[in-house]
């Protein structure tokens, strides 16, 4: 970069500082942090320092050192561009035994970028002081430091021993006890298992220290001291987005990081590669809404098509009450899948407890099943599914086996494909659906959540509420009716890689791809037949279609036991409802 197009540059002013929210002590902290102003021209005759330095590189040093996060990043900064020498030459006025003279002598640099190559330029104390924004007893405290230890002063407010007012230990451990019988949801959006739990999102910190003062009223505990202790804990109010992106997150990081640092070419060069991994992630993450928008758009012409889009809701407890007593107790886990019909905007939400099924594959390949033999139209033989990459629920090889099953075996389906998201960027009719249903309100049995869901909404059509607790037979065993001998015992190909799948049904092969674009591979899932090897015969007495073919067995025996720490939370609880719920709730399977 030239000299003249050094002057020419346009810097940004400092950005209007957001408002801050806090307590004001450490509101001013920040504020004060990052307040440095230039000051006069130093008038320097000699160096010439604010001629030398133009005033584009003087602009750029300060909001550097404004963007450090704390004294100790600002202090190592200054201390790296001033210099401790001997006094090579004294020149005394007065006798040496009155004179006070200095042991050391400082000189003073600054670095910026000029072609592209880090200069560094000679100024005088005063324009370091002016430059920077800085007192003369700031610039002497720093030498100090660099004279009698050679390294940039640390700073120590705020961590001494000496806190009259610092919370005793017991104040301490019962915070602690109070926090920790809170029965929290942990992120089962999240890639690995952490210790943080989420307290519903009418909770906030107010509520969690008025109820700590009313169960311990001997501490004379004020809300700002219990409010500092609380942030040292993994606890988050309302519930993580299912459609937070990691990938998007990391590189916002590593550029506002990249942003703050120095300007170099290596530095450029990063950002530049940076950004451009950015914007191919996104383009790759709108292939999938672009796709489903077409597929949509498809449906509805073609009486032969028809595009859906499915998803689980977070888990919802019951019983939903008022009482404080639910933020230390267990409760009865629901869960909702819903099947959204792009064409019409129709939805279907099969409901059920945790006592009458799980959330695994084997509840989506039923209710999926289930769909499509009694409430997709007839007419329709090549079926779309978008949903999101979920493991353990739609990205299977038991899902993989049961696409191929209605599609070559049971012949409901002449084509079905299925799309699978960039992760994180999952968001879906489904998710809207979800945020229609008010869960605020006053929940006390599952027939309240099915009463909720069906009256949600009215245009362009009710949601349609399925209920699996009254008939439990619609989930079933498709993994166990899947296994050996009909397919192999391992998925010949790469899962999780897959953006794309199909299957035919006069082709017995699985097309996949790992990219929205190119050529599709092939898989062969079906098993070697061996000599005299005996047909499956895992299936009951209840024929589909017409008797074409047999479904498997139902997935459970009967109502699935909930724990006996559990249930015996919700019995406290139901106290706090109507006779005909504590009923309800009397009689949940536990274990003893």
């Amino acid at each position: 970069m030239s000299s003249s197009s050094d002057e020419n540059t346009r810097v940004k002013s400092p950005e209007r500082k957001k408002v801050r929210k806090g307590r004001v002590r450490d509101v001013m902290k920040i504020i004060n942090l990052q307040s440095h102003e230039s000051g006069e021209d130093c008038g320097c005759k000699r160096l010439k320092c604010f001629e030398t330095v133009r005033e584009v590189e003087r602009r750029k040093l300060l909001n550097h050192l404004n963007s450090l996060e704390s004294v100790t990043e600002q202090n190592t900064y200054l201390c790296s561009m001033i210099s401790v020498q001997n006094v090579k030459q004294r020149r005394s006025r007065k006798p040496e035994e009155e004179a006070k003279g200095h042991d050391s002598s400082y000189s003073y640099i600054v670095k910026v970028v000029r072609e592209q190559v880090c200069v560094e330029i000679p100024i005088c104390f005063k324009a370091f002081c002016s430059i920077f924004g800085i007192t003369k007893a700031k610039v002497q405290y720093l030498q100090a430091s660099l004279k009698f230890s050679g390294t940039p002063p640390v700073d120590k407010r705020g961590k001494h021993h000496n806190r009259p007012n610092k919370l005793k230990t017991r104040v301490l451990n019962d915070i602690k006890e109070h926090l920790k019988s809170f029965k929290g949801r942990s992120s089962h959006y999240s890639n690995k298992k952490t210790s943080k739990i989420y307290l519903p999102e009418e909770f906030n910190i107010r509520k969690v220290y008025t109820l700590f003062v009313e169960k311990y009223p001997h501490h004379k505990l004020s809300y700002e001291a219990y409010r500092a202790e609380f942030k040292k804990y993994k606890i988050s109010f309302g519930y993580p987005r299912s459609d937070t992106c990691s990938t998007c997150d990391k590189m916002n990081a590593e550029l506002n990081s990249l942003a703050k640092q120095e300007s170099t070419p290596e530095i450029k060069q990063q950002i530049k590669d940076l950004e451009t991994a950015k914007k191919l992630h996104l383009t790759k993450a709108g292939v999938f809404y672009e796709r489903k928008k077409n597929k949509k758009i498809k449906a509805r012409n073609d009486r032969d098509f028809e595009a859906i889009a499915v998803d689980y809701q977070k888990n919802i407890s019951l019983p939903n009450i008022t009482t404080n007593d639910v933020y230390y107790k267990r409760q009865l886990s629901m869960y909702t899948f819903n099947i959204h019909v792009l064409s019409t905007g129709q939805s279907y939400f099969y409901c059920y407890p945790e006592t009458s099924a799980k959330k695994g594959s084997n509840e989506v390949m039923s209710f999926l099943h289930h769909f499509i033999i009694n409430y997709l139209d007839k007419r329709v033989k090549q079926l779309s599914i978008f949903c999101d990459s979920a493991g353990g629920q739609n990205k299977n090889y038991n899902l993989i086996k049961w696409l191929h099953f209605i599609t070559n075996k049971s012949n409901l389906l002449n084509r079905v494909d299925i799309t699978f998201p960039i992760r994180g960027h999952s968001y879906m009719e489904c998710d809207k659906n979800f945020g229609i249903i008010k869960l605020k309100t006053k929940m006390e049995m599952p027939r309240d959540f099915y009463e909720l869901i069906a009256n949600a909404r009215a245009k362009p059509s009710p949601f349609q509420v399925i209920n699996v607790e009254e008939d439990p037979r619609i989930v079933r065993d498709w993994a166990e009716f899947l296994k050996d001998p009909i397919y192999k015992k391992m998925c010949p190909f790469k899962i999780q890689e897959i953006r794309e799948l199909y299957c035919l049904s006069e082709k017995s092969y699985i097309y996949h791809r790992s990219n929205y674009n190119g050529l599709y591979s092939k898989g062969i899932i079906i098993a070697a037949k061996k000599k005299g090897q005996p047909q499956n015969t895992q299936v009951t007495q209840t024929p589909c279609q017409g008797g074409e073919f047999y479904l498997p067995n139902a997935a459970y025996e009967g109502p699935i036991a909930i724990s006996k720490e559990k249930y015996s939370d919700l019995q406290g609880l139901k106290k706090f409802c109507s006779q005909e719920a504590q009923v309800f709730y009397t009689n949940l399977p536990h274990l003893t």
